[in-house]
């Protein structure tokens, strides 16, 4: 499926019609922003100079290209490569001294493209000359760390240039010809998400060729390793980071390449942030989100049509509605006997909602909203005999699925509910209103601070979204669920009762024997239960979906 942006290996296939895969050097020029002893340079900069993980035990720079290309294969299966000079600083050496390097390095395999890493005060007339020859015999990219467009920034990261420097050195790369790719750090001390669209927005500007998009890593050893342990300052989880570099992507025009989304910092060398998600599985979510959001790079600037990510099966029901038929997870959203006759039969009936609207007003949490009848079935209910009024707050990743869902649902005002959410994520009319977070359950719901009287929980399948079920889930849904509040889940599945008895819910089971709507309703207990079997679990709340389901097998099939 194609990526909603435009990442640098599908670039390189544009270009070459095949991949091409960095193999990192470090020639140990230095850095002119350190000492000779080694200390000094930029503030989030360890000694190594960032040298890449693969190749860190290397004795010479053939080893480091055998190594590299080495990992590329086995990890990757690469068969094409670039040569990226990558620790310190590429070009802090005599012109000379670089021609004899690049031109050994060269020699040694048959690179397809050299990436060039520096600093735009380390960029001289001589330099941009050198360059500019080879890059008539090899595709040159200098990788150019811009790090930010801020200049009190940058004093304060100990850069050693300002932002002026770095945009000369841009268009003195344009100027000999030589494509400029520029790093940027997202997460800097006192930076904010206006900073990090103005540096974008600066590089944009300057028509650069290609931009890689680190998150701020604290790394031992470092000055603002220090900095942090002496007064600790934000970084980013998983999920606000991705929040922030999904807004950035929708500022950077189509066209330009995005080599980076996420730093690599060996574990043994971090502080903070600290991850509990894969490389891969971070790339995965960015691009799904984007899909289910109906976004894409550049869409903020050039106004680009959003289409769903899907085209979805329309299904008719026993009872006359229409649900979808998904395709990834080979299943109905609903259950045969029809959406309305589950939401009102296991939704609206098993929370008491009528009554609860009856005697005052009702805070309502619908996770997995999907097409919206169980939040059009409650509003309908307010609006037509209630005398309290309804807030409803609906979560789901997928907003693409509302504009779907308006065009096949019958009901008025369920299409006017869709409509509105689709558009400003708000509904209000009469004694309702509904709130719509587009974004993943478990960052949304450590967001939310008021409790709620109802929640309403469908999981769709539950092997298939393991993170809607899992008891650190439950956990969460307790604290937000009021003391006399009910929830109520559409499965009835052992590995979820087990769960949620273990965080303390007093479970219903519900099964109506003439359909196949199954259910149940978990109330607070202050009985503390036990049940025998495996629920699911997701210890850092980032795991996905595949891997809590396939740890909670490879416990069954342990038996521990």
């Amino acid at each position: 499926m194609q990526l909603p942006y435009l990442s640098h290996k599908n670039h390189m296939i544009q270009i070459y019609g095949e991949p091409l895969f960095s193999i990192p050097i470090d020639l140990d020029f230095g850095c002119p922003n350190r000492e000779i002893d080694g200390s000094g340079g930029c503030t989030f900069c360890p000694q190594n100079g960032a040298r890449a993980a693969q190749i860190a035990d290397a004795k010479s720079v053939e080893e480091q290209i055998e190594k590299g290309i080495a990992f590329a294969k086995r990890r990757y299966r690469a068969k094409h490569f670039a040569l990226y000079i990558q620790a310190y600083t590429g070009t802090f050496a005599s012109v000379l001294e670089q021609k004899e390097a690049y031109e050994k390095l060269l020699k040694h395999y048959p690179f397809k493209a050299l990436h060039v890493g520096t600093r735009p005060d380390c960029l001289n007339e001589a330099t941009l000359l050198f360059l500019a020859t080879l890059n008539k015999t090899i595709a040159v990219h200098v990788e150019l760390g811009v790090q930010s467009a801020h200049d009190e920034t940058l004093l304060r990261i100990n850069r050693g240039h300002d932002f002026a420097k770095s945009e000369e050195s841009i268009r003195n790369l344009q100027k000999h010809g030589i494509k400029t790719y520029a790093h940027i750090i997202v997460g800097l001390p006192y930076e904010t998400r206006e900073h990090w669209l103005k540096s974008v927005d600066a590089l944009v500007k300057l028509h650069i060729d290609g931009i890689k998009i680190h998150h701020l890593h604290v790394i031992k050893n470092t000055q603002l390793a220090y900095e942090y342990e002496a007064k600790p300052f934000k970084t980013f989880s998983e999920y606000e980071y991705a929040e922030e570099l999904i807004e950035l992507l929708r500022y950077i025009p189509a066209h330009i390449p995005i080599l980076r989304i996420a730093t690599d910092t060996p574990k043994k060398d971090l502080i903070a942030p600290i991850w509990h998600i894969h490389k891969g599985q971070f790339g995965e979510y960015i691009a799904q989100t984007m899909r289910y959001r109906g976004i894409t790079q550049g869409d903020l600037i050039e106004n680009s049509v959003q289409k769903s990510n899907e085209i979805q099966n329309k299904i008719i029901t026993k009872e006359g509605s229409a649900t979808f038929w998904n395709k990834n997870y080979k299943d109905f959203y609903h259950p045969r006997a029809g959406a309305l006759t589950q939401g009102r039969e296991l939704f609206l009936k098993h929370s008491n909602l009528e009554a609860r609207l009856l005697k005052e007003d009702v805070t309502l949490l619908d996770i997995g909203f999907g097409m919206g009848y169980n939040t059009f079935l409650s509003v309908e209910l307010a609006q037509s005999s209630a005398s309290h009024s309804l807030h409803v707050s609906a979560l789901d990743q997928d907003r693409m699925l509302l504009k779907q869902s308006a065009s096949v649902v019958s009901n008025p005002l369920h299409v006017k509910i869709l409509e509105a959410l689709y558009a400003v994520s708000f509904y209000q009319e009469k004694n309702s209103t509904i709130d719509f977070y587009n974004a993943e359950a478990r960052y949304t719901l450590s967001k939310l601070e008021n409790a709620f009287d109802i929640i309403f929980l469908d999981p769709f399948l539950e092997t298939n979204n393991a993170s809607l079920v899992s008891v650190e889930f439950f956990e969460k849904l307790k604290k937000l669920l009021k003391k006399e509040g009910v929830l109520v889940c559409s499965t009835s599945l052992t590995s979820v009762q087990i769960a949620l008895v273990e965080v303390g819910f007093e479970v219903n089971v519900i099964h109506d024997e003439t359909s196949d709507i199954k259910g149940i309703c978990a109330t607070h207990t202050i009985i503390q239960k036990k049940l025998k079997g495996f629920p699911y679990r997701d210890p850092y709340d980032v795991w996905s979906d595949k891997e809590i389901a396939a740890q909670r097998e490879k416990k069954v099939q342990d038996g521990s």
